[in-house]
């Protein structure tokens, strides 16, 4: 567990599945307009399974025992898989904390975003992240980027 003031990331626990996937649903629906709502519900039963497999899924909560207000997820090892963040702490070093912790112990990080995500791409760029590789993504015919990161091996 990392501690900022009275805030903290930790491991999530399953109770805490409904609220990522509001988290989740959410941002995935609002960084790419171009997708319906439905193509995000339809991957409900995914993103779960991803969150109880992931090598980590740490979350981010402002005080012990208030919502998670955002998590992130490595899969494979070096791959984050997801990294959302409630509207109502965007802004605040919520979503750069959690990339930190997920880079900790860590030799590289890397992750696939659409290019449409122009949000994330300047959010990752801002934490070290370059653009190594662009393909089309079979599930929505759209360009992705594939990004990488040196960790933080301590």
């Amino acid at each position: 567990m990392l501690t900022y003031g009275a805030a903290m990331i930790r491991s999530a626990n399953r109770t805490e599945f409904d609220r990522l996937e509001q988290l989740w649903l959410h941002a995935s629906a609002s960084a790419h307009p171009s997708l319906p709502h439905d193509y995000w519900r339809a991957r409900v039963a995914m993103f779960r399974r991803g969150c109880r497999h992931a090598d980590a899924c740490l979350v981010y909560v402002e005080r012990d025992g208030q919502p998670v207000e955002g998590f992130v997820t490595v899969v494979d090892g070096d791959r984050l898989e997801c990294i959302c963040v409630s509207p109502l702490v965007s802004g605040r070093g919520v979503g750069s904390a959690l990339v930190a912790a997920a880079k900790r112990g860590r030799p590289q990080l890397q992750v696939e975003v659409l290019q449409e995500n122009l949000g994330a791409r300047y959010f990752l760029q801002q934490h070290g992240f370059v653009e190594v590789e662009r393909r089309t993504d079979a599930g929505t015919g759209q360009v992705q980027l594939l990004m990488c990161c040196p960790g933080a091996k301590e």
